[in-house]
């Protein structure tokens, strides 16, 4: 899939987004996000309630689909206005995601709730 326009993914771009737009049943909830996620760097997705993080979450990892926009990750086009990777099960191999309120054990501390899917894949 080749993207379109000015799309250039450095090497150091993990995740790279541009022009990502979504709605809902008419409601524009993404309008035209552009983001780049460094190699060895921290990203925090900040806003209040509503604004769209968790959409773009799940866009990143085709969860939801999104409307327009291109989405690479390590360097290769996994979305590129409406056509979409064709290996999803890899693509959800290194792309993961933890849910804000359910699912988690209470008995574990943050970083062992976040590998557990990890671990559970590889058969540990």
């Amino acid at each position: 899939m080749t993207p379109k326009g000015d799309f250039t993914v450095l090497a150091a771009d993990v995740v790279r987004v541009d022009g990502l737009s979504k709605s809902f049943h008419g409601r524009l909830v993404l309008d035209d996000v552009s983001l780049a996620v460094r190699q060895a760097t921290i990203t925090a997705i900040i806003g209040s309630s509503g604004g769209g993080k968790t959409t773009l979450l799940r866009c990143l990892n085709l969860l939801e689909r999104p409307d327009s926009g291109t989405i690479a990750v390590d360097g290769v086009p996994i979305f590129a206005d409406g056509a979409v990777c064709t290996d999803l099960p890899r693509l959800r191999r290194s792309v993961g995601m933890v849910f804000q309120r359910f699912n988690l054990f209470p008995h574990r501390t943050a970083l062992e709730n976040v590998m557990a899917g990890a671990a559970r894949r590889r058969g540990a």
